[in-house]
């Protein structure tokens, strides 16, 4: 027998779908695909209301056993199942069991590999971004072995991709509320991994220097370090432009209408014409409102960022994924956490004193107009690319800033 390792984050079990009082339903605003068994099910259900709306209300695509039709939403973009309270007919009349794979698995995602499963929650849902934000242990792992009789058919983790992440992951700990500190350190540890001999003493020399950049991190050697970068607000405002343009030509979708709420104030303060002489004092404004009022507003709650870079590191396998190079992978994630942290700036400067909730929105709706797209990652990559032809140099100045 084969043992299979499966890993949750807290965050992941303690989940409870909400219904109704979602602020987000699922069930609205992007395509909900259906397997074959599940069309034929509701097609040829007993129960007369779930046939006659499945006869009027799938569409029949056929694309693979998987994907074989999908919802055709109602005028206000829900689900033909949901009814009046906004509860599932499906659920209510024939039960969980019931339900499309998609329907009864989301928000919840499984990435498998050989002799492992590692479980998690999409933010593209309202109640798992706010249980990942406002619960301070919420990325703390819990492992239990399955005994399998056969390996699970995908690839296995490779050796230097696992030590990779717990590393990077380590240092994020290590740095605690000082999140630049932790990005700036692992950029030093990608940098030294990428001019290191790539022989058998590779391992051993990335665990020497882990242990040294560590001790930089607990001895102020690395906050010292900083301290001598310089900001570079042309990069920065150029870099949030091309953000803000990203987001706006990528509008339409679930949770488009929340987040447009927060795009709006940001691009108040910063605006978001890149030829704009003014966007770099702009970007100085914002990098000291974040200094003097969101870092303060932060400290009510300081787990939700380390809780979400925790989580882009875990969802990510960072920092290889996708076959992309590690500093591909770092310029995303800065870059996105970048946005996010100015979106967050900007609702701290114009609403004064901003709740728990308008974090959770700008998370949530972000992730559900963003990251559910498959594409996204490439296509943000190729937007920003152009300001990052200085390769990992061009990182440091996110590594400062904010």
């Amino acid at each position: 027998m084969n043992e299979i390792v499966i890993v949750e984050p807290s965050f992941f079990s303690a989940f409870r779908c909400v219904g109704g009082a979602c602020p987000d339903h699922c069930c609205k605003g992007w395509d909900i695909a259906l397997d074959k068994v599940t069309v034929e099910r509701y097609q040829q259900s007993d129960e007369i209301e779930i046939r006659n709306i499945a006869s009027d209300n799938i569409i029949t695509t056929k694309e693979s056993e998987g994907n074989w039709g999908k919802i055709k939403l109602n005028n206000d973009g829900s689900c033909a199942f949901l009814d009046e309270e906004r509860l599932c007919r499906v659920h209510k009349s024939l039960g969980e069991k019931a339900l499309s794979t998609t329907c009864a698995i989301y928000p919840r995602t499984y990435a498998s590999y050989k002799y492992e499963i590692r479980s998690n929650l999409t933010l593209s849902c309202p109640e798992a971004a706010k249980i990942l934000l406002t619960t301070p242990d919420a990325m703390l792992y819990s492992e239990r072995i399955k005994l399998s009789p056969q390996p699970i058919d995908a690839p296995d983790i490779m050796q230097e991709d696992r030590l990779l992440n717990l590393m990077c992951t380590n240092i994020m700990v290590h740095s605690g509320r000082h999140i630049n500190e932790g990005f700036y350190t692992v950029l030093k540890l990608l940098m030294f991994r990428e001019g290191a001999k790539k022989d058998a003493t590779l391992t051993d020399n990335l665990l020497s220097y882990y242990e040294s950049i560590i001790s930089d991190i607990e001895n102020g050697g690395i906050k010292h370090e900083i301290k001598r970068v310089s900001a570079d607000y042309h990069f920065t405002s150029a870099l949030l432009s091309q953000l803000q343009n990203f987001l706006t030509r990528n509008s339409e979708g679930r949770g488009a209408s929340v987040l447009r709420r927060y795009t709006q104030r940001l691009s108040a303060l910063h605006g978001n014409d890149p030829n704009s002489v003014d966007l770099p004092s702009h970007m100085q404004q914002l990098d000291i409102i974040w200094r003097e009022k969101t870092i303060v507003w932060l400290e009510q709650y300081p787990h939700m960022l380390i809780n979400y870079v925790q989580y882009r590191f875990y969802e990510d396998f960072f920092p290889l994924k996708n076959g992309r190079r590690p500093f591909a992978n770092l310029a995303l994630m800065l870059s996105e956490l970048f946005l996010l942290k100015s979106l967050i700036s900007a609702t701290v400067e114009t609403q004064g004193d901003p709740e728990e909730a308008d974090i959770v929105n700008i998370i949530y709706s972000y992730h559900s107009l963003i990251r559910h797209n498959k594409n996204a990652e490439d296509l943000l990559l190729t937007e920003i690319a152009p300001l990052l032809s200085d390769g990992c140099h061009s990182l440091l100045p996110l590594c400062v800033q904010y």
